[in-house]
């Protein structure tokens, strides 16, 4: 992902396959169902802290991949 606009659909679309509401993935992550909404209309002033509780919530972590060579970094 390179902006908030595709880490919003990428939530979006996570959180639908997984078959939770904004209300539900909120109470999961412990932020506010606004927060989710925030997030996922790529409101680009979300607090990065909360956006990576948002994706531990559905299973998921954030790595870095250097964008030359591919490799995952952390």
């Amino acid at each position: 992902m390179l902006t908030v606009r595709e880490a919003a659909a990428a939530l979006r679309e996570m959180r639908e396959d997984a078959g939770l509401t904004q209300s539900a993935l909120a109470a999961k992550a412990s932020v506010s169902r606004s927060f989710v909404a925030d997030v996922e209309a790529g409101k680009p002033t979300v607090e990065a802290s909360k956006l990576f509780d948002l994706f531990q919530a559905l299973g998921y972590e954030m790595a870095l991949r250097d964008t030359r060579s591919g490799e995952v970094r952390w």
